[in-house]
């Protein structure tokens, strides 16, 4: 990222007893989190808020593997930068009717400055580059231990009608070359999950740090519909069923059936469908008719709701004629 003074993001990945080893990769330091070297041996785990009934966090980092720590390199401190995830109508389509209410950002204390005060900032909807207008920035968060918080947002952001929302956490750093910022190991989610400010807005993984921001975005509502595909079998045609095994009605699912194959690849067949509802515990059958074919083929269902991310499952089968026999 650059500006008038070329910064540069430094990476870092913690060390216990905070023994840092630094090596440069394009103006980038790093370091590791290691046992101590003698008669005894430290794990250490970044402690988490469990999640109330009712709420999910929205987030790309592995919780089980924040070991990279960022921090920003030769400024004049106090000074301010932010980490930021950008959520598209992908993520946020199954939460339309749900609320953002809390954020969670992972914080390293052990790395040169041992507290942070932060800022987080909802941002609406950009470009692909950068986002659009600020919504709220009115939660600040006092930082004094390593790990990941949740931080209460002062006004609560109701998602509907937002087709897209950055989470951006802007850290005030006060010490000089230090790590702050909690990352994964990656790989980065692109366009999404390692957004970073310091002047201009980029993605860390073009100077070599293709990771994930600790940033999640917490929501709550009344549930969401989860769907599953099951009982897939012939003989004539594929048939299945759509499960809704969540906690309210799934509304408005669509789903697929395409089966390719065959010999010299003659099979190419698609049936498409649409359910206004399927409550809570039903089924729904969909099915693809008759069709013709010999050789060994392959069956791709996929179904997904206003309210239900996406679910597919695919199968591999033989054709005879019309009759369509082991699947597995």
């Amino acid at each position: 990222m650059n500006n008038t003074q070329k910064r540069r993001y430094q990476a870092a990945v913690v060390l216990v007893l905070s023994v840092l080893v630094v090596g440069l990769i394009s103006g980038i330091s790093a370091a590791h989190l290691m046992p101590p070297p003698k008669f005894s041996m430290t794990t250490t785990t970044i402690p988490f808020s469990p999640l109330n009934r009712g709420e999910e966090e929205i987030k790309y980092y592995n919780p089980d593997g924040l070991v990279n720590v960022i921090g920003v390199e030769d400024v004049e401190v106090p000074f301010k930068w932010q980490s930021a995830i950008r959520l598209t109508t992908e993520e946020l389509g199954p939460y339309a009717d749900w609320t953002l209410t809390k954020v969670n950002a992972g914080y390293s204390a052990d790395n040169g400055q041992f507290e942070c005060y932060a800022t987080v900032i909802i941002y609406d909807k950009g470009d692909a580059t950068h986002p659009g207008p600020v919504i709220v920035n009115d939660t600040t968060y006092h930082f004094d231990f390593s790990g990941v918080h949740t931080i209460p947002l002062l006004t609560p952001v109701p998602l509907e009608g937002y087709e897209e929302l950055w989470v951006s956490v802007e850290w005030e750093q006060t010490e000089q070359n230090v790590y702050l910022a909690l990352m994964d190991e990656g790989p980065a989610v692109d366009g999404k999950g390692d957004w970073g400010f310091d002047g201009n807005w980029s993605e860390l993984q073009i100077y070599g740090l293709d990771y994930n921001w600790a940033i999640g975005a917490i929501v709550e509502g009344e549930g969401n519909a989860e769907l599953s595909i099951l009982n897939i079998q012939g003989p004539v045609g594929v048939n299945a069923e759509v499960k809704n095994i969540g906690s309210v009605p799934a509304t408005n699912m669509d789903w697929s059936i395409v089966v390719t194959g065959g010999i010299l690849k003659m099979v190419d067949k698609t049936a498409t469908g649409a359910v206004a509802s399927i409550a809570v515990n039903a089924t729904e059958a969909i099915n693809l008719g008759m069709f013709f074919g010999l050789g060994k083929i392959q069956i791709t269902i996929t179904a997904q709701a206003e309210n239900a991310v996406a679910v597919s499952v695919t199968k591999s089968a033989v054709i005879l004629g019309p009759i369509v026999i082991g699947i597995k």
